[in-house]
């Protein structure tokens, strides 16, 4: 599994062979080593690490067949073939295959943490191993012992320490998260260890799972997210909790999220999401309040709003190409349609006229008004392809784009539907207008599917044309697609449930499903 951990700052093959080569001197074992706890490894680490990734029994994982497109695909993005020679070299070095040395030296409990420290990035490795392992590795490469007991590797850039049973290893050139982990180690008590953070406490009182993360957010989001994963069946199922000082999006607490809605739209698209309005102040750096706010979101357009949204994100062909290229669409249920239809209306043209202004242009001009009743199930639009081709260089993605709205009533309600491209609003529209409504039994406030298949063969539709999307060489680019479309269809179908609560924090349910869609069909 450490196959999927990229270590900074040494090569990769020196990283694999620092994990390795742990040179020992007598040392007394750990005085406060990782309990088995749910981020139970937390205690080990200082407070403030950046990144921190626990595994435990990565050899079962290994053998876990239901992975293996995902470690083929992550493999790749860490350079799999150099990876794996460096690590042959090294068991060939110990007299041992390959395989029989991960299993011996990172099959148990694996740990790996990082610390964002006067501009450059620190890092230290913690591995569980046994004495007989430790004894095979200072006969064979002799290390060199450095002050403490520290065994230093200057060709390798490499520090280690050893606390029986735990290998900490660390660059020999910013040791400071190795220091700082020594001493944890070495500690009787938990007071200022990552352990202690008020936002990872409740994580803590999970049931723990096989591998751990925990990720603190750059500001302005700030914050801190904790997760864990385990496979189950052909399913990788994960737990998650984050607490934002700056959520990167909105996610109210209190609508149940609509479950009818999402399984009209599985299939149909990349992605689908339903979740209910948000109440509080509009961010102009959230994608949605954005776009809200350019075309003048007023409080008498949300006091319209009903309980549900929904978005659905597909794809389309380019005009004269086989490249396809993202579209959009949202769907706001709305409480008065015809007030809705002057209000989203009078939205469209604000914002036509914004982004052309923008763009150095003209505003284009709008669509004549309707009179009552008239706009009702008719999907009008507006051509902004202009000004967005001047905003963005003339990028491919904006050629063709027309901003599109509708309104609809039907037995699901009453809704206006905005997007990029009028078929599928339109055909957004008509589902939601169709659907009745079902809340998300557990109470969920946001529910979403998204198409690993879809999304990979989106993406390769990019590789029959990709002159039309990169000036210039595209090996680079096209080696970059494949390998997104390759991680994107491991995981032909993600599900995930999550739901809001004060002070920031978002809880959620993730399903990655690893099996082919007609084997997770007949599962259900």
């Amino acid at each position: 599994m450490w196959t999927c951990i990229q270590l900074p700052k040494v090569s990769v093959s020196q990283a694999i062979l620092a994990m390795a080569s742990l040179a020992l001197v007598p040392r007394p074992a750990a005085a406060l080593p990782p309990s088995d706890a749910a981020f139970g490894a937390a205690r080990t680490l200082p407070g403030d690490v950046t990144l921190a990734v626990r595994i435990r029994g990565s050899d079962a994982l290994r053998a876990d067949a239901t992975l293996e497109r995902v470690r083929g695909a992550l493999g790749r993005m860490v350079g799999s073939r150099e990876l794996g020679a460096a690590w042959e070299r090294f068991a060939a070095d110990l007299g041992m295959e390959g395989a029989v040395l991960a299993e011996r030296l990172m099959g148990q409990d694996a740990l790996y943490a990082e610390r964002t420290r006067a501009g450059g990035i620190e890092w230290v490795a913690i591995v569980r191993s046994e004495q007989p392992m430790q004894d095979l590795m200072v006969s064979r490469l002799k290390p060199a012992v450095g002050v403490g007991g520290r065994c230093v590797y200057p060709e390798r850039r490499i520090a280690t320490t050893w606390r029986p049973p735990y290998l900490l290893i660390g660059p020999s050139d910013r040791t400071g998260l190795l220091d700082d982990t020594v001493a944890r180690f070495d500690a009787s008590e938990d007071a200022g260890s990552l352990a202690v953070d008020p936002d990872l406490a409740p994580a803590s009182r999970w049931d723990p799972w096989p591998v751990e993360v925990v990720l603190r957010h750059e500001l302005p989001t700030g914050g801190l997210t904790a997760l864990t994963a385990r496979p189950d069946d052909g399913v990788l199922r994960i737990r998650h909790r984050s607490r934002f000082e700056r959520p990167p999006i909105h996610l109210g607490p209190g609508i149940a999220a609509d479950r009818a809605t999402l399984r009209a739209l599985s299939g149909t698209g990349l992605a689908a999401f339903t979740f209910g309005p948000w109440r509080g102040v509009l961010d102009p750096a959230e994608p949605l309040d954005a776009v809200l706010l350019e075309g003048g979101f007023d409080e008498s357009m949300r006091a319209n709003l009903g309980a549900r949204q929904v978005a659905l994100l597909d794809d389309a062909p380019m005009r004269g190409t086989r490249v396809r290229v993202p579209s959009v669409a949202v769907a706001f249920e709305v409480r008065d349609p015809i007030l809705a239809q002057r209000q989203w209306a009078g939205w469209a043209r604000r914002l036509s006229d914004s982004i052309a202004r923008r763009a150095g242009l003209q505003p284009t001009s709008s669509p004549p008004p309707w009179g009552p009743g008239e706009g009702a199930g008719v999907v009008r639009s507006i051509d902004v392809s202009a000004a967005l081709r001047a905003l963005t260089e003339d990028h491919p993605f904006a050629r063709g784009v027309r901003l599109a709205w509708s309104g609809r009533t039907g037995p699901g309600g009453s809704w206006m539907v905005v997007g990029s491209e009028p078929m599928l609003v339109d055909r957004l529209a008509a589902t939601v207008a169709a659907t009745g409504r079902a809340p998300d039994e557990g109470g969920a406030n946001e529910l979403a599917e998204v198409s690993g298949e879809a999304v990979g063969a989106h993406l390769r539709s990019w590789l029959l044309e990709p002159g039309i999307l990169v000036r210039g060489p595209v090996d680079d680019f096209a080696a970059a697609v494949e390998l997104a479309a390759e991680i994107a269809a491991a995981a032909p179908m993600v599900r995930w449930r999550a739901s809001g609560f004060p002070g920031g924090v978002i809880e959620g349910v993730a399903e990655v499903d690893l099996r082919s869609r007609a084997a997770a069909t007949g599962a259900r």
